[in-house]
């Protein structure tokens, strides 16, 4: 069995698979970052599959059984334990072992995504400069996961969660109801569509939602429509009408108001302002 030791820490492995394959060994802290297919994964007696786009926390001295298919490409991110251990240090204070939850996670979580594209990008494209980018990159992606992890913690304890069974099986449905949002933002969504296709009451995926993301779950919804519509209006010549209808608003009036409400200009004079 292959051990990924400390040559590994704050390193980068490009896989573009051949052949399908299936591999076991031991690992430090990684995330693994599908760019094209699905990886399957068997770690502390669960199955996790992680597809296009998506991203998996591995953590240190973890057992893990990876199967991929031919054509999968991806990117193994190995963390330095020191890193990971000095940066929760920082954001919490306490010298314990740090502990992810290992749920498959994607374009709802922004700012990594969006550095995980990056890295993805360089490594097809430019090798030089994300080897000059490569520390910088490497502890923004730390600072940012970890964050993320203080934060889960903090709000398990809000609500007197202390098993890791049940704190992975909750976040996977906040998870998976951000995704959901991200995903269907153009249709009509209503808490009722949600809590049953997520497969968790109405009031519980309110609270528990509301509790993690500091919105509800319509909130989050205005929220990344308004993100989205931002982006096509520096992005694109597209009508506003027909922005306001791409990203999920019917009326267009409706999305003026809102849009100014929000950010304190019209779209038209958004526009105007790049």
């Amino acid at each position: 069995m292959p051990t990924f030791s400390s040559q590994l820490e704050n390193k980068i492995l490009y896989s573009d698979h051949a052949n399908a394959i299936s591999v076991s060994y031991q690992s430090t802290y990684t995330l693994k970052y599908v760019i094209d297919g699905v990886k399957n994964y068997n770690y502390n007696n669960q199955d996790i599959t992680v597809s296009k786009n998506q991203y998996l926390l591995l953590n240190n001295d973890s057992h893990i059984t990876t199967e991929v298919k031919k054509g999968t490409k991806g990117l193994s991110l190995f963390l330095s334990p020191e890193l990971i251990h000095e940066i929760s240090h920082f954001y919490t204070g306490g010298n314990h072992t740090f502990h992810f939850l290992e749920v498959t996670q994607g374009e709802s979580t922004f700012q990594v995504s969006h550095l995980l594209n990056t890295m993805a990008h360089l490594y097809e494209n430019n090798k030089i400069l994300l080897k000059e980018r490569m520390d910088d990159l490497f502890i923004k992606v730390s600072e940012l996961i970890v964050q993320e992890q203080v934060s889960i913690n903090a709000n398990f304890v809000k609500l007197k969660i202390v098993k890791q069974d049940t704190k992975r099986e909750l976040y996977k449905r906040i998870v998976a109801t951000k995704e959901y949002l991200n995903d269907n933002l153009q249709k009509k969504i209503s808490l009722d569509t949600i809590s049953r296709d997520i497969g968790v009451s109405k009031y519980y995926l309110h609270r528990l939602f509301s509790e993690f993301n500091g919105k509800t779950p319509n909130g989050y919804l205005t929220k990344i429509r308004l993100e989205r519509a931002k982006n096509k209006l520096q992005t694109s010549k597209d009508p506003i009408s027909e922005i306001a209808m791409t990203c999920g608003f019917d009326d267009t009036a409706y999305f003026s108001s809102l849009f100014k409400k929000h950010t304190g200009l019209s779209p038209g004079q958004f526009r105007k302002s790049l």
